[in-house]
């Protein structure tokens, strides 16, 4: 009785986000996936040897919040190719991926990945959302050649 009661007042379960992307690391690759990406066609995968880096970037949001703002966001990312050539950056947000347990398949495939590097991104990040002098980009790998 006690959960129908709960789940009476706790209401129906909030739709699901179409902006929503899950992000994957195994053994194959990377995996970008979602609904807006499928709509529009974009490409979802890259094989390891199309990322030419992985890091950390603590940037301002492109977009200000309606009640406080300018803010600073975490995120991670990987250079992959661009269709136009060249590499482009391709973020996601800090809470896909822990620094303390990161996907072991992410650990074999990026050998020599700095994780101090990627430590100082995320100290500055710590300072919080309004520490707009800490903008960076910490580059914690890069394919051996990609310069």
């Amino acid at each position: 009785m006690w959960l129908f009661i709960r789940k009476w007042l706790a209401g129906p379960p909030a739709p699901e986000d179409p902006l929503r992307e899950t992000v994957r690391f195994d053994d194959a690759g990377l995996t970008r996936s979602g609904e807006l990406a499928r709509a529009m066609g974009l490409q979802e995968f890259w094989p390891w040897s199309d990322i030419h880096e992985f890091g950390f970037l603590f940037t301002q949001a492109i977009y200000p919040d309606p009640w406080f703002g300018d803010y600073m966001e975490s995120l991670w990312f990987v250079r992959v190719p661009s269709d136009g050539g060249g590499l482009m950056r391709m973020d996601f947000d800090a809470d896909v991926l822990d620094i303390d347990h990161l996907p072991p398949a992410l650990l074999r495939n990026l050998p020599g990945l700095d994780m101090e590097v990627l430590r100082a991104g995320l100290a500055t990040a710590a300072r919080g959302p309004r520490h707009f002098e800490g903008e960076g980009e910490w580059v914690a790998w890069r394919r051996a050649g990609a310069d």
